[in-house]
């Protein structure tokens, strides 16, 4: 059997906020780099000492943290919370601040913000160092796959004599996630529509490679109007299509002599 070994620890920021006589036995060279982590709140523990490496009560000051990305554009500020022991304060950085962010090496300053409005720096080592880095890792949580987007429309044929009555479809999309292992499925579309008055099909087809006799299912017909820009549509496995569903394509056709057209379909699953 093989064994995981857990910690449940502080990431623990070592802050000094005189330099001005500091034993060189005590020196801080370097502050360390932390790991932070996508999808989690990630909570960081401030440990603030003077030169003497003792800790300082610094209860009545606001303490704030400045998170920023690699281009030194701000992500996050956050004032810290003060703990009842002297000297130690927490700050956490919500998993909603980072949400839009690529995995990447984030920086951070720590400074006291005094009444008057000024900054004043909290330094991280004894080389007079203010600015500290976060290694922010995007692995650490599952996420959900990219949609599929569908936006190429191809006009096929004319329903009748009428010269408006045009009919589009799209090119196929495969629809078999990679590494999909569930056994129940939902299949998620959402239209993005321009003034478009028409008859919109979703067809969905369970061969492996789609050739000019596939055999196409409807899966649903409904119409939209010029008023409508967005359709959001749900379809659940075994109800409305197999499991084993490889392909998918959208179709329309026009209602009267109409321009509007479908921008593109995202496919969820």
């Amino acid at each position: 059997m093989q064994k995981i070994s857990s910690y449940l620890y502080p990431n623990r920021i070592l802050l000094t906020t005189d330099l001005a006589v500091h034993p060189t036995e005590y020196r801080i060279v370097y502050q360390r780099k932390f790991k932070i982590y996508k999808g989690l709140d990630n909570e960081l523990l401030l440990d603030i000492k003077n030169a003497d490496q003792k800790r300082i009560d610094v209860s009545n000051k606001t303490i704030k943290v400045v998170v920023m990305d690699e281009l030194q554009q701000e992500v996050y500020t956050s004032t810290v919370a003060h703990s009842t022991t002297p000297g130690l304060a927490t700050f956490t950085i919500p998993s909603t601040a980072l949400t839009t962010l690529a995995p990447q090496f984030l920086n951070y300053t720590i400074y006291v913000e005094n009444p008057n409005g000024s900054k004043t720096p909290v330094y991280g080592d004894t080389q007079f160092g203010v600015s500290g880095t976060f290694d922010f890792i995007g692995t650490a949580m599952p996420k959900a796959l990219e949609p599929i987007i569908i936006d190429t429309f191809n006009y096929s044929e004319d329903q009748t004599v009428n010269p408006w009555v045009r009919v589009y479809t799209s090119e196929a999309a495969e629809v078999n996630f990679p590494n999909d292992i569930s056994t129940v499925n939902t299949l998620s579309l959402e239209f993005w529509l321009d003034s478009l008055e028409a008859e919109i099909e979703v067809q969905l087809t369970e061969d492996v490679i789609v050739h000019a006799f596939t055999e196409w299912r409807t899966v649903e017909t409904f119409n939209v109007a010029t008023t409508t820009d967005r359709v959001s549509k749900v379809y659940n496995s075994i109800i409305d299509y197999s499991n084993n569903l490889g392909w998918l394509r959208i179709k329309y056709t026009h209602l009267n002599e109409n321009t509007g057209t479908v921008d593109k379909v995202l496919v969820r699953r």
